[in-house]
């Protein structure tokens, strides 16, 4: 007793079953996690170092090099990357997939420990972390108040992010855009040199003053009593006469007498604009593996609790959401729930259009929902979450769940017709169409698996769409000849109610008539197949041929273009530009920006919390896309125009990337690498001068340009040391001029703030006062400057970045509209081997970004390709006993192909990673009409048929599943080809691909598979006559 019989034996047991995979699968969707896409876990581990004072050379030459010469031996390294900046090394360590990234990195530790006695002593503690893609903003507030900027710092810091580090999974708040109070002690040089007096002695007084220090504690008997020194700064006039010193008679120096104490700010790094106002952004981290929009939907809650305490404060505090990761997710999956909710209407429609029977449409339509809910169940016990890969795969999957009910109840109708009782006609008919069913199943499953276990970032992204689809189409085959079969044969009604004439149980008159004559011609058309297979064949392969050339001219990327309306403008001014420069250009370029009525918000920020004074940034939101004429794109080339007068800021548009809170980066992303920097800075400002010019690119930026003037203060070591003074002494010394020191803190009110000791402004300038600066010896005798050193002019790199040990430079480009990136890609890897942009011999190359990606996704792909075309074959072999028959049934992998080319071509649509899963849909679906076809006339062979005439009977038996099966994968994938939402337009390439390459293959396959079947299947016979005089 096979599952259809028990199944229609114990119908009550079936429904029960049917009831709990709803349920379990139901229960299982609610308690999914939802995300834009799926966690991708790449092995990095980050590594940062700060050296206070030192240039991005001395960075280099003194703590990044010796680090990155230990850290190069640990195991599975598979990129080591580093930055060297002013005051700051940081290196990026990226593992191979399988890495264990935790023994991993405390192999990292023990290097770094090693490495110590190589690095400066007076480096801070390296810090070291594991890093996270999913490390990255979920949501940005906006604060404003009507108050001063240092108590609008403590409002956002000791009230506004306590309360937001409160609600449910928020990891982190950063503050940007407005600074702390800060007390700073500025100095009169002139008058500590009357009195003899160094920043470093000021500074140890400093520390060693206003400090409550734990003095020990005394055991007295029963009870024990603590001891503690409290002499903590709580005012400014405690500063003001700390004594530094004493001078003649024992006259006590306070600081009052060589300077003033100021109450004022710590030195602004950056500042924001909401809508070309300023203001103060709180920066929203989630925890690691949070539910983005949980986390979001807590920060709302949280700010809504807020405004009542807003109300009665001073200043009038506002605060809102500018940047929401959440809305886009919620877009994308409202927008892909749609989608299958109206591929489902719309499958069951054809359904009910083929069959014109309700009752059979009913049975189609009630399978269809317990296959996808069922799918839930192994999604949560595989810990896949709902995102817009998993969603996109069950939106595809719906076309396919459908396939196998369509094949059952279709063939349960024909003997019902034919007048068999409903419950022998699904006996029989499941019997009959088993192999078939399984075959189509266990093709779609051989195809999307090997997507699943594909290496890389692309594998990791790919593996819920394959797996997905899988557990679908498993579930689907169990529905199908266990479920379906129940319900034909309990629901299907009397046998004389379901009989009558063929065509008037398929509906109305319209309808038979209507499908009559699609018989009766392809008949006709059959016959001029079989009769002439030479001329199908050449007409095929003519197809094929311009299909390829179509495919030539169609745009090849990594991911496509969406128009959610929101952009990045990234400015980079000269290395050695002010806060204020680039503050004054980013305000001049979001008026700009706000004079296009299309724009809804621009949030803005100048600076970056690095101490980059030369970098701004611009975030645009537009109008809903039905609320403005153009898109995205459209409007992304607008404003490159308008920002032709800031060539000087190197304005870059790009795409904003909701997953990452930022922007996507450049698709164009090249690093030049060499160990011989001279050869590397000059071949890389050729290329970067090529490319400009290239009219394919766009916003051409390379990282060689940012350099800086400097003065060094070189010193003459010999020297020094007769004086006894050296390089650290006098480097501390002078950092006390300028960046000052915080040897103390000020207490108020439960709060903290620094004090710095500094220099008075217009005296730190150490070009013009050279001559007359002094630095303490070992005695704390003061020496003059230029005895011990000397001065000199030098132009820098205002960072040094490095790749596994050589010097890189990274140059990046977006894209025109229309251009591919893998051509552009292929057109410059070509001109390196050879042409006018050959490489150096002691320079090479990598692609970074979408550029890797790209080329990752191809190799992949076609990797996955070819082992789904084995497995399918491999399959095939087995479920028919031949090693002849696949190859009948593959012929409609190509056929498929040149309908998914043709399309694109004409839609204008590029190659994607989308594109590339539809292309693998189309290999899983293609042969689904050859097994249909090959399966029934193989069966009609066994009983004495001649060739032809058991593929005519065939063709005309499977005519009506084929079309039925066709037009519904073509519906389901219909409103994803349309793309109603602008969250939508990146995966319309796939739907194209799909529905053309559907329409190619059946219309192809009903007419090239009978021509060559004879061929094939006269070869079949011969081998196996071959070797049976073999084997004898």
């Amino acid at each position: 007793m096979n599952l259809t019989e028990l199944s229609i034996k114990r119908p009550a047991f079936i429904t029960s079953m049917m009831i709990a995979i709803i349920t379990i699968g139901f229960i299982c969707f609610k308690k999914m996690n939802v995300d834009l896409f799926p966690h991708v876990d790449i092995p990095v581990i980050f590594v940062a170092t700060t050296y206070e004072g030192a240039s991005p050379a001395e960075i280099e030459n003194l703590v990044t090099k010796p680090l990155e010469d230990e850290i190069s031996t640990v195991s599975g390294i598979k990129k080591l990357m580093s930055r060297s900046l002013k005051d700051t090394s940081q290196i990026i360590i990226q593992l191979y997939q399988n890495t264990d990234i935790k023994y991993a990195e405390q192999q990292v530790r023990d290097k770094i420990n090693q490495a110590r006695g190589k690095l400066p002593e007076d480096i801070k503690e390296p810090v070291i972390r594991r890093t996270d893609p999913a490390d990255q903003p979920v949501a940005t507030i906006a604060l404003s108040a009507d108050l001063p900027e240092g108590e609008l710092f403590d409002l956002a810091d000791n009230f506004v992010r306590p309360r937001i580090e409160q609600a449910f999974n928020v990891g982190m708040v950063e503050i940007m855009g407005a600074r702390k109070r800060e007390i700073q002690i500025l100095l009169d040089y002139e008058l500590l040199m009357k009195r003899h007096i160094s920043l470093s002695q000021i500074r140890q007084h400093l520390a060693n003053s206003g400090q409550n220090v734990s003095i020990g504690k005394n055991d007295e008997g029963r009870k024990e009593k603590i001891f503690r020194n409290v002499s903590e700064f709580n005012d400014l006039a405690q500063i003001e006469n700390t004594i530094i010193n004493f001078h003649g008679d024992e006259v006590p120096t306070r600081i009052r007498d060589v300077g003033e104490v100021v109450d004022t700010l710590v030195d602004e790094k950056s500042r924001a604009f909401l809508n070309n106002k300023k203001s103060l952004f709180l920066v929203v981290y989630r925890q690691s593996d949070a539910n983005i929009i949980k986390v979001v939907d807590a920060v709302k809650e949280q700010l809504k609790k807020m405004e009542k305490d807003f109300a009665g404060m001073k200043g009038n505090p506002q605060a809102g959401i500018t940047k929401d990761a959440s809305k886009y997710i919620r877009n994308n999956v409202k927008d892909i729930n749609d989608a299958i909710i109206l591929a489902v209407i719309l499958t069951v429609a054809t359904v009910f259009f083929f069959l014109g029977n309700l009752r059979a449409t009913i049975i189609t339509a009630i399978a269809l929902p317990i296959a996808l809910i069922g799918s839930f169940i192994i999604m949560y016990a595989a810990d896949f979450s709902i995102n817009v890969i998993s969603l996109l795969a069950l939106s595809l999957a719906v076309g396919l769940l459908v396939d196998d009910a369509i094949v059952v109840v279709e063939n349960i109708y024909r003997k019902i017709e034919q007048g068999m009782a409903p419950k022998a006609a699904a006996i029989a008919s499941s019997k009959e169409i088993l192999m078939a069913v399984i075959a189509i199943t266990a093709v779609v499953i051989s195809v999307f698996t090997p997507i699943s276990f594909m290496s890389g970032i692309v594998g990791q992204y790919l593996k819920q769409f394959g797996l997905t689809i899988s557990f679908a189409m498993m579930i689907s085959l169990i529905v199908a000849i266990s479920i379906v079969p129940v319900l034909c044969a309990y629901l299907s009604g009397k046998t004389n109610e379901a009989r009558s004439t063929k065509h008037e149980a398929r509906g109305t008159k319209h309808e038979a008539r209507l499908m009559q004559q699609i018989e009766q011609k392809y008949e006709n058309l059959l016959l001029f197949s079989i009769n002439n297979p030479k001329t199908i064949l050449l007409i095929t392969f003519v197809v094929l041929f311009f299909s390829v050339i179509a495919l030539k001219f169609v745009p090849k990327t990594f991911m496509a273009e969406n128009d959610n309306g929101e952009i990045i403008v990234s400015i980079e001014l000269p290395a050695d530009a002010s806060l204020n420069a680039t503050s004054e250009t980013i305000l001049k370029m979001d008026e700009i920006i706000r004079q296009n009525p299309e724009v809804l918000v621009s949030a803005a920020t100048s600076g970056t919390m690095s101490s980059q004074a030369n970098r701004g940034e611009i975030y645009v939101k537009l109008k809903a896309k039905r609320k403005r004429e153009i898109s995205t794109t459209e409007f992304k080339e607008v404003l490159r125009q308008k920002f032709r007068d800031f060539a000087f800021a190197n304005p870059a548009v790009k795409d904003y990337d909701p997953s990452g809170g930022a922007s996507r980066g450049q698709p164009f992303n090249l690093f030049l690498i060499s160990a011989n920097n001279e050869s590397l800075t000059k071949y890389a400002d050729f290329l970067w001068e090529k490319l400009k010019h290239d009219s394919r690119l766009k916003d051409v930026d390379s990282s060689n340009k940012a350099t800086r003037n400097e003065f060094r203060v070189i010193v003459k070591d010999d020297v020094a040391e007769i004086f006894g003074v050296n390089a650290k002494m006098i480097g501390d010394e002078l950092r006390g001029f300028v960046e000052g020191y915080t040897p103390a803190k000020l207490r108020q009110k439960g709060l903290e703030y620094d004090v710095r000791l500094r220099l008075k402004p217009e005296q730190r300038d150490l070009e013009t006062s050279f001559n007359k600066i002094y630095v303490p010896n070992l005695n704390y005798k003061l020496i003059r400057l230029s005895d011990v050193a000397a001065s000199a002019q030098g132009i820098e790199a205002a960072t040094i970045n490095r790749q596994d040990r050589g010097r890189y430079v990274q140059i990046t480009a977006g894209l025109a509209k229309g251009v591919g990136l893998g051509d552009v890609i292929a057109d410059i890897e070509n001109r390196f081997a050879e042409g006018e942009l050959k490489l150096p011999s002691d320079v090479r190359h990598s692609f970074s970004g979408d550029s890797e990606n790209m080329q990752d996704m191809q190799s992949s792909m076609k990797f996955a390709l070819i082992i789904a075309i084995i497995f399918i074959y491999l399959i095939l072999s087995s479920l028919y006993e031949s090693f002849i028959t696949p190859f009948t049934i593959l012929l409609a992998l190509p056929l498929a192909f040149c309908g998914a080319f043709y399309a694109l071509f004409i839609t204008g649509a590029s190659v994607n990673i989308f594109t590339m899963l539809g292309i693998f849909m189309l290999v899983g679906v293609a042969g689904k009409n050859s097994i249909l076809l090959i399966d029934f006339a193989n069966r009609l062979l066994e009983q004495g048929k001649s060739r032809n005439e058991a593929m005519i009977m065939a063709g005309k038996m499977r005519l009506r599943p084929i079309l039925m099966t066709s037009f519904a994968l073509i519906a389901g994938t219909l409103p994803i080809a349309i793309g109603f939402s602008e969250t939508a337009s990146s995966r319309t390439a796939m739907g194209i691909a799909i529905i053309g390459g559907l329409i190619s293959s059946t219309i192809l396959t009903l007419v090239v598979v009978p021509a060559v079947f004879s061929y094939i299947d006269r070869f079949r016979v011969w081998i196996k006559a071959r070797l049976e005089k073999i084997v004898e």
